[in-house]
């Protein structure tokens, strides 16, 4: 079933298998990949990216897109029970199906159905416009309670990553995965020097600063229990195939997410909503929380 595209909609392909929504609208330009259900780029006009895209991200079929913001659904990590299986899930390797394209005074609702997996079910909206809003709903169509953990994987673009900052968080139970331990988030502004993977247990909005680019990024939550911070730094950044070497410093993910023990317990008919907002602000003493 085709869907009805506004006029600053299009589809086109960036490789055999791997389709993308584009919206060219005047106050911004996006790009959704429909391999992933995911959001690839959003530039505000007359502003630096919003999301970073590795210029060395693999367009294809089955392969997971490096950039944006990538679904890990319907389990963040490894499988809780079978290490088999695909690391963060089968979203982010799922065609999903285009269902509505609507544009409204200027902003712009997307909606695609994603994948089936254990009686689950996904869908992903997106409003795109003054500020950039992501809701992912989870529903369980089965007969018994499903467990489910997920993140919308956002790679928030900056001037340089060693230079930015994140507040926020102050104080929150953490598990650092880099030292595999547990403790508490800095009480201070948090830098980024060296490997940081971190699941901090925080449902307050945490604000990037970036004062190479002049301004913060506030990521608003709900649904959300756990924000995943991630930035790989040099050393593992070298190993990963799809980014580039100093990749590293032109991004910090911040992550809105029901991660380790953030996961949720599904009952039969029930659903939930994993949603953000990132919304754009001028870097200033009042950028904050």
């Amino acid at each position: 079933m085709s869907v009805a595209l506004p006029p600053a909609a299009a589809l086109s392909s960036r490789a055999p298998g791997v389709d993308i929504l584009v919206i060219a609208a005047p106050d911004f330009h996006a790009e959704i990949s429909l391999q992933g259900g995911q959001l690839l780029g959003f530039r505000a006009a007359g502003q630096q990216p919003l999301l970073y895209l590795s210029p060395q991200a693999a367009f294809q079929p089955g392969k997971a897109i490096r950039g944006g913001v990538p679904l890990c659904w319907p389990w963040f990590g490894p499988h809780p029970d079978d290490a088999s299986l695909p690391a963060h899930g089968v979203a982010r390797t799922h065609v999903w199906r285009l269902d509505e394209v609507r544009e409204d005074a200027g902003a712009f609702h997307v909606k695609l159905s994603g994948p089936e997996r254990d009686g689950l079910s996904a869908e992903i909206e997106y409003h795109l416009g003054a500020t950039l809003q992501v809701a992912l709903t989870t529903r369980n169509h089965g007969d018994r309670p499903q467990r489910l953990s997920a993140a919308l994987h956002s790679y928030l673009a900056v001037g340089d990553a060693t230079q930015a900052s994140l507040s926020g968080l102050a104080g929150a139970r953490c598990h650092d995965k880099v030292a595999d331990r547990e403790g508490r988030w800095p009480d201070t502004d948090f830098h980024f020097h060296g490997e940081v993977d971190c699941i901090v247990y925080s449902e307050q909005p945490a604000v990037l600063r970036d004062p190479i680019w002049n301004r913060c990024i506030r990521v608003t939550a709900d649904g959300a229990g756990s924000v995943v911070v991630w930035n790989p730094a040099a050393e593992k950044a070298a190993r990963l195939s799809d980014l580039p070497d100093a990749g590293w410093r032109d991004f910090v993910c911040v992550e809105t997410a029901n991660a380790g023990d953030d996961a949720r317990l599904l009952a039969p008919g029930s659903s939930h909503r994993l949603a953000c907002r990132l919304t754009l602000e001028p870097l200033a003493a009042e950028c904050g929380v």
